[in-house]
C-alpha cells in the first residue's frame, strides 16, 4: 500500500495527473465508465473535458507513447543484449478463459507477476526459443524476446487483446503464421508445465505469452525517464516511483493507488474504446455533464501533446 500512502489526501500533489487505461466501455447506453470507477463518477462529471482520439493503450504502450519511444526499445534500454539480436518484442504473459467458440484474455492488471515468474518463464521456454534462433530475456517482473533473425509480422498489440478475445486468423505479414504457430507452442508448454510456485501462491496459472511492439535493435537508445506511481509489472521494472507526479493504472488498481476519500489529481486522462478524455479540475462555474459522450474530438496526437505539456 506505498502508493496508496504516497497519494493520500495529506501528500497529494498539486500538479498531478492521473491516467487510466481501459477506463472507457461501450455498453448498450454508448460510452460510459469502467465500473470500478464509478465511486469517482460524479466527481468526474463536474470537470471540463476535452476528447481525443486514441489508440488502444495498456499502461506500458502508453508510458512509451508519453515518452516518444517504441515499449520493446524501452526495455531493450535496461538490458545488455547479444551482439547478434536484430530483433526485440515485448512478451506479454495472460491467463485465458475457454468459451464456447474462442479464448477470452482476461484483463492485464489481475494476473500476479513478480519476477520470480518471469525468470521462472525464461528457465521453462528458451530451450524451446533457442531452436528459433531466440532468447527470452527478464528484468525485474518484464519480459523481452530476442531474435537473432527478425519475424516480419504485425499482431494486434496487447492493449487491443487484454480483456478481449485472441484473435482467430493470422496478422498481416510473411511470418505472421511462424509467429502464431510459436504462439500456441508455447501455450501448450505452459499447459504441460504449470508453474507449482504460482500454485502454491494461490495466482492462477499463466496460458500464454502474447509477443507485440516489435523493434529492429538500437544502439544507444537515448531517451528521458518520467517517474510514475504504477501496479503494472512492466512499468514498476523499469521506472522509479520516487516524487512521482504522475499515475498510470488500469481501473482494477486504482484504489490500490489513491485512497477512498482522497482528491483525486488535478487532471485526469480516461482511455479506452479508441477514445481520450482529458479532465481538469477548475475552480470557475462549469455545468456539470450528464453523461460521457464525445464531442469536438482532435487527434491522438494532439491528445498526447496536451498531456505532455500539463504542468506536472
Amino acid at each position: 500500500m506505498l502508493f496508496a500512502v504516497l497519494w493520500s489526501r495529506k501528500t497529494s500533489v498539486k500538479n498531478s495527473l492521473l491516467l487510466v487505461t481501459h477506463g472507457l466501455i461501450n455498453n448498450q447506453d454508448g460510452l460510459t465508465l469502467h465500473p470500478d470507477l464509478f465511486l469517482w463518477e460524479q466527481t468526474l462529471l463536474k470537470r471540463k473535458r476535452r476528447w481525443f482520439a486514441s489508440h488502444p493503450h495498456n499502461p506500458l504502450s502508453l508510458y512509451a507513447a508519453l515518452v516518444d519511444k517504441e515499449p520493446a526499445h524501452l526495455l531493450a534500454s535496461k538490458l545488455t543484449l547479444s551482439a547478434s539480436v536484430k530483433q526485440y518484442w515485448i512478451a506479454s504473459p495472460y491467463h485465458a478463459q475457454l468459451t464456447r467458440d474462442a479464448i477470452r484474455v482476461m484483463p492485464e492488471e489481475i494476473l500476479p507477476w513478480c519476477e520470480d515468474d518471469a525468470a521462472w518463464m525464461c528457465e521453462l521456454l528458451n530451450p524451446l526459443l533457442s531452436e528459433e534462433g531466440m532468447k527470452l530475456e527478464y528484468m525485474g517482473a518484464s519480459l523481452l524476446l530476442t531474435c537473432e533473425k527478425p519475424l516480419h509480422a504485425n499482431p494486434l498489440s496487447f492493449a487491443d487483446i487484454t480483456g478481449n478475445f485472441l484473435p482467430n486468423k493470422h496478422p498481416a505479414g510473411e511470418d505472421a503464421g511462424h509467429l502464431m504457430r510459436l504462439m500456441s507452442e508455447i501455450q501448450m508448454t505452459l499447459n504441460q508445465s504449470a508453474a507449482q510456485h504460482r500454485r502454491i501462491r494461490g495466482d492462477m496459472d499463466v496460458h500464454g505469452l502474447w509477443f507485440w511492439g516489435a523493434c529492429k535493435t538500437e544502439q544507444d537508445i537515448d531517451w528521458k525517464p518520467i517517474n510514475i506511481a504504477s501496479k503494472n509489472p512492466f512499468l514498476q521494472a523499469m521506472i522509479e516511483p520516487k516524487d512521482a507526479k504522475i499515475i498510470i493504472t488500469e481501473p482494477e488498481n486504482l484504489s490500490h493507488l489513491v485512497r477512498q476519500g482522497s482528491d483525486l489529481p488535478k487532471k485526469v486522462v480516461l482511455l479506452g474504446e479508441n477514445m481520450m478524455v482529458c479532465l481538469n479540475q477548475t475552480w470557475l462555474f462549469h455545468p456539470r455533464h450528464q453523461n460521457w459522450k464525445t464531442k469536438n474530438i482532435r487527434t491522438e496526437k494532439e491528445g498526447l501533446t496536451f498531456i505532455q505539456s500539463s504542468d506536472h
